[in-house]
């Protein structure tokens, strides 16, 4: 029997739920089903000005940069052909790529590999980049470039080291930047889902020491990275735990150097005694199932997204860190639009009376991952829908069937992540659950037609002009259609001993470790 595209992506997807390695970054993730014991695991005092750092998580690890929850130690082991800085803005640093090129007619881009060699020692090579490609065009292999890659069309290999990308059509720089900050250098010959599920295949300032599943993973300094001098760190080793909580207990009691993605709740308790580090981080939305009721009501979502007290939300869960967004744009977007907060925000009268005009059901379930702070978000919702007449049941749920059921769409609502969708807004439809123009979760196969040429026009716009009306076409057809209403930025934090200096996280809130000094 043969199976669909989209079967065989939620195959793939279970099975790597399977494994623990969930396959959607856009959800928090859940914690490995083991961790160091103190008994085994010395502190790492002396060993930090040795030029070896050690961070405790609990992030799920994988290694394949194709697949998204990667952002606690993917970008140290893969190189990338262009970097964005760590303060959030968009210029491009040139990394795997050495200088590019753009066509006259908007058309093309040609790329200039940098010299250099992957970690086992073969040189990159322009036949890797084009191979690459050819996955990320591939929608049974592609996962989270599917999107960011559509705009291409063929890749040639002019010579070793250099590249032609014609595209399907005249295309934004902005878009093509923001595909090569994406596009990670892997070998050809490694470059599949099966071969880069347990071993790394790059050429990043980090090789792969040992992997200890639900224990440690180490890296070493690659001597033949490409810049020279760098990274500064000999060995970094992060230690997995059960939960934050013993995780932080790690930190304070000096068997880690850092806790890295913890809960601001800790931030009081820490601040003191560690440096306090901000990711970029992503959004968090409240998204509405268009196909399940009462949901398939428009005016009843529409009623829904003005009971969101983004505020009250910032302050009580964020402990004050973050920023309200309304549509999936964070501030540093072009497509933001600070105007949504004052006319589509906040106003229980608003949402009452436009609840008493849908004339929807009042009632629904929220599916959420249990022990997360989107449980504290939902109630806050919970708490003001019920003040206009709504009840929202709260329903957590152990990730891997949080997963299922919201791959199924069979999630009524939910309060997830999203990513940074960078300078180019059409990213907003990359390969995540919720928000694609099509095999949408949230519409399944009615997208709204509106929405897919609202992104379609957004990733072709050359001029400002084009590019200014695109954006403002693209929110319009989000607060109308209120199925993924924007609560918060959400930062990343980090609490690291005063030693530790240099680490970041880029634009897509990987941790960057180039520059970290112990």
């Amino acid at each position: 029997m043969s199976i669909s595209p989209r079967q065989s992506r939620l195959i793939s997807r279970r099975a790597l739920l399977r494994t623990g390695l969930a396959v959607t970054g856009a959800l928090a993730t859940a914690p490995l089903l083991g961790a160091c014991g103190s008994s085994d695991v010395a502190g790492t005092g002396g060993d930090a000005g040795a030029g070896k750092l050690t961070l405790g998580t609990t992030k799920i690890m994988q290694f394949d940069p194709y697949v998204t929850n990667t952002d606690i130690h993917i970008h140290a082991f893969y190189t990338y052909l262009v970097d964005y800085p760590t303060d959030g803005t968009y210029k491009a640093i040139p990394a795997g790529a050495e200088k590019w090129e753009f066509a006259a007619d908007h058309a093309s881009v040609t790329l200039t590999l940098r010299e250099a060699k992957f970690h086992s020692g073969a040189a990159v090579s322009a036949a890797d980049v084009v191979a690459g490609i050819k996955r990320a065009q591939n929608p049974d292999t592609a996962f989270t470039l599917a999107q960011p890659s559509a705009f291409i069309a063929t890749a040639t290999a002019v010579d070793d080291r250099t590249v032609r990308v014609d595209f399907k059509a005249p295309t934004p720089e902005a878009l093509v930047i923001d595909w090569m900050f994406a596009f990670p250098l892997i070998p050809a010959d490694k470059n599949t889902p099966k071969q880069l599920e347990h071993q790394p295949a790059g050429s990043g300032a980090f090789r792969l020491g040992e992997f200890q599943r639900n224990q440690r993973l180490t890296l070493t300094k690659n001597p033949d990275f490409y810049d020279a001098g760098k990274p500064y760190l000999n060995e970094v080793e992060y230690r997995f735990f059960t939960d934050e909580d013993a995780l932080v207990a790690a930190l304070e009691s000096g068997s880690v150097d850092g806790a890295a993605y913890i809960g601001f709740r800790h931030s009081e308790r820490l601040k003191d005694r560690f440096t306090l580090v901000k990711g970029s981080g992503r959004m968090t939305l409240f998204f509405m199932n268009a196909t399940i009721p009462p949901f398939d009501n428009k005016l009843l979502r529409q009623a829904l997204a003005r009971a969101i007290d983004r505020e009250r939300i910032i302050k009580q869960v964020n402990f004050g860190i973050g920023d309200p967004i309304y549509t999936a744009f964070m501030p540093p977007s072009p497509a933001f639009d600070p105007a949504y907060l004052d006319s589509h925000g906040f106003d229980l009268d608003a949402a009452a009376a436009m609840l008493e005009q849908s004339g929807g059901a009042r009632k629904a379930t929220a599916g959420v991952t249990s022990g997360s702070p989107s449980v504290e978000v939902l109630q806050i919702i919970q708490a003001d829908l019920k003040k206009i007449g709504f009840e929202l049941e709260i329903a957590p749920q152990e990730e891997a069937a949080y997963l299922e059921a919201l791959f199924a769409s069979k999630l009524q609502c939910t309060v997830a992540a999203q990513p940074n969708n960078l300078q180019s807004p059409s990213l907003i439809a990359r390969g995540r659950q919720m928000l694609p123009g099509k095999e949408n979760t949230t519409f399944r196969e009615k997208v709204p037609p509106a929405y897919v040429e609202a992104v379609a026009a957004a990733g072709s716009a050359i001029t400002p002009e084009d590019q200014k009306a695109a954006y403002a076409a693209l929110n319009k057809v989000l607060a109308e259609e209120s199925w993924a209403i924007g609560i918060s930025t959400q930062p990343s934090l980090f609490a690291l001993d005063k030693r530790i200096t240099g680490l970041a996280t880029d634009p897509r809130d990987f941790v960057t470790l180039i520059n970290t000094k112990a």
